[in-house]
Parts: C-alpha cells; structure tokens; sequence
C-alpha cells in the first residue's frame, strides 16, 4: 500500500498522454516501479484506475500522509516572503501554529492541509486578482498553493492594518486581523477592552467583505479569542511566540544557505560594458536569437546585466532553440522552456510558446505581473550578475533546482561579458 504526496496527472505510459489526475491523499497499489525510469505504473484503491505517475510523488512506504518536510516548507516561506513582502519567520509561525508543519485534513474532513484552510475560506482567498493568484476549489489539497495564497492574503491584512494603525503590525497583530479581519482586529488593539462578543460581532458583519470564514471563529480559531481585545491579543501573541520558537531554525538555516550559495565559488564581480555575442556558449547560427533576447529586454528598460541574465538562461533552458520542446513529464517549449502545464507557459498554444518573439515577450509578461514587482524591482536595479542571474533562476525561470541552476548559469553568463 502506498499513498500520494502531492496531486499528479495519471498517464497511460511513461511520461505519456494524460489520463486523469491522482489527488494527494489517494491511496494506490504500486504496479512496476522498476522500469528504469523516474515514473511508478499505480492502481488507484476505489477507482481502480492504473497508470504512470512520478516517483516523487508517492510515499511507498506508508499508505498515511505524514508532516511536511520542514526544510522545504521554510525554503518556501523564504522564497515567498520576497514575492509578498512579508516575513518569512511569521509565514512558517503560521504553518507550525496551524498543523505542526503537516499536510494532513482534520478528522471530520473540515480544515485542510499547513495552514488549515476551510472549503469557505479557500473559495474567498484562492483567486487574487491582485497577486495574479488563481487556484481551484480542488486545489485546497496542495500544500505550496496553500502557503503561496495564505501569503498573499497576509500581505493584502498587513498592508490594511498599517494603514489603520498609522505603524507597521506586530506578528500577533497581523494574525489577529487574519482571524477577525480588518477591522475587528483594528477595535480589539485600539481598544483592548472592548468585550469579545461586541470584537466577533464586527467580525461576522465584515466577513464577507474581508474574506474570512465566520464558522472558524467557533472552530479552528476559538483557542485564539477570549474575554476582550486585550486577552485575545495576548493568546495570540503566546501562541505566535511559541510557534516561532519551534520553527524558526529552519528558516533562519534556509536563509544563511541562500547567503552562502550567493558568494560560495565565484570570483570577483565582473564590469559590465556590453555583451559577447562571440561567446563559445552562443552557436554561431544562434547568434541572431541571442541578439533578439537582448533587443527585447532593452526594449522593456533593462539593462546589459538583466540581458546577459536572460540569454544565459534561455542557453541554459533550450540552447536558444526556439524549437526545444521537454515532453518528458512535462510541456515545456521554446527559448525559455515555458511549461503548459501550470507554469509559464499555461494558456498558449505550442506554436505560439515555438515563436521566439512570443515565447520572449510571454517571459517579459510574466515578470511584468503584479505579484513579482518586488523581484522585478531587485532585478532591475542590480549591479550584481551573480544576483540579476540568481534572481532570474529564483523567480522568473524557476528551475526544479534552483540553486545548482544558479551555479551554472551564472558560469555561462561569465563567458557573455564584453
């Protein structure tokens, strides 16, 4: 017996056409996990429906969902924390307050996976049109779209709060406006001794409008509240403390590797005058693509830095083919490798992902959206190639391995200095 880690499409062979989606939670029987490959022929229990999924996928050794691995959950918090400007410590405070870092569903099948959405809080808060945050009801089941949508949301509560409060939240603040929302919670710090009752019955009159789900002011969130403004702030404020104490380590350790991994190997930065176009990584008969990226990129206002970032991961990706294609458990086409299947590349059809201006310009576009301005921003603004290259890896490209990806397209962006 053994069970699924993480959603996956089902398909007929190896890495071939889609049958259906497995759901994380689904218990299946392992059918051949011996044939060479990255990828497990399954039966699914109930359904029966038998196919090929990855082997990351499922837990071979337990049919039980266990916790979450603490380490990638805090590269995750991390790696948000940038996107949403928020803290990163308070994101996996949250995880640990709300699961103990686990993916699992409650008992009665009511609160969901690390940060214990309900059904009704999810449909509130999976689509963003702010973040350009667009998630299914189906999708509840996924622990990184539960942390990357709490993210949004906690950025959107703490942007509000510090405009009623005139300062920026503590940790304990901003949670208790996630819980009450808004306004409630502005009542209970400005005001702490206003009586409970009078906080949840402001509460349950804004919960629509600020995106909560009243039922868990008597369910996941009543250990939190008590007597008045000031005893549950004070509930709250252990209860972060607490949950910080017990996670804090990973994201600090999360942290100092990406400071290490920043200056691990590489030599003294390079001046940036311009770009070789001569470069041995740039094929002669790709000499006219390398040229286009850069173009497209100075077009858009970026500088020889970003340019030479983005060439060297487009070399990395496809070796500026603009034909490349990885149907190898994946759809990914073109110069950046734009994946159909929920990256990128999700709504465009493959001719247009195969056309190196749109396949650019689609790139562009993505680090154009809202919820990368920060990145953006930082990417802009370097004067670093190792960070305009790492940044691109980190959040635009967003290889499986980031920071061996890194590595190696820093190298090549090297050899494109003029």
């Amino acid at each position: 017996m053994a069970i699924m880690n993480e959603d996956r499409t089902l398909r007929e062979t190896a890495g071939g056409t889609v049958k259906t989606t497995v759901e994380r939670g689904t218990r299946v029987d392992v059918l051949d996990d011996k044939s060479g490959l990255p990828w497990t022929m399954i039966r699914t229990k109930g359904s029966g429906q038998e196919g090929w999924v990855t082997d990351d996928a499922i837990n071979k050794a337990s049919d039980e969902l266990g916790s979450l691995s603490r380490e990638e959950v805090a590269w995750e918090c991390v790696d948000l924390a940038g996107v949403f400007d928020i803290n990163a410590f308070y994101l996996m405070a949250v995880v640990q307050l709300r699961s103990n870092v686990s993916g699992r569903t409650n008992e009665d099948g009511t609160i969901f996976g690390p940060i214990g959405f309900s059904q009704a809080e999810w449909a509130l808060n999976a689509v963003q049109p702010e973040w350009k945050i667009a998630f299914s009801r189906e999708d509840i089941t996924q622990w990184r779209a539960q942390i990357l949508v709490f993210a949004g949301m906690a950025s959107t509560r703490q942007r509000a709060l510090a405009e009623t409060l005139s300062r920026q939240p503590s940790m304990a603040e901003l949670l208790l406006a996630q819980v009450l929302g808004t306004g409630a919670a502005t009542r209970a710090i400005m005001t702490p001794g206003t009586d409970l009752n009078k906080i949840l019955s402001e509460a349950r009159q804004a919960a629509e409008a600020e995106k909560i789900d009243p039922a868990n002011l008597e369910g996941r969130d009543k250990p939190l509240l008590a007597t008045d403004g000031r005893t549950s702030l004070g509930l709250v404020a252990a209860q972060v403390q607490a949950a910080l104490e017990a996670s804090r380590g990973h994201v600090r350790q999360e942290v100092e590797k990406r400071i290490a991994r920043a200056v691990e190997g590489f030599g003294p930065a390079l001046p940036v005058a311009g770009i070789n176009f001569n470069s041995p990584k740039i094929p002669a008969s790709r000499r006219s693509i390398a040229s286009l990226i850069a173009e497209s990129f100075a077009a858009a206002g970026f500088g020889a830095i970003q340019q030479i970032a983005a060439i060297a991961n487009a070399i990395a990706e496809s070796g500026l083919n603009p034909a490349a294609e990885n149907l190898n458990g994946e759809r990914s086409f073109g110069l950046f490798q734009l994946n159909q299947n929920g990256g990128v590349g999700t709504g465009f059809p493959e001719a247009e992902l195969k056309d190196p201006k749109r396949n650019i310009a689609i790139m562009l576009g993505e680090i154009a959206k809202p919820y990368q301005t920060t990145h953006r921003k930082r990417f802009m603004a370097t004067t670093s190639l190792l960070e305009a290259v790492e940044i691109f890896v980190h959040h635009f490209e967003k290889p499986s391995d980031k920071s061996g990806e890194t590595t190696e397209r820093f190298k090549i962006a090297q050899t494109l200095v003029a």
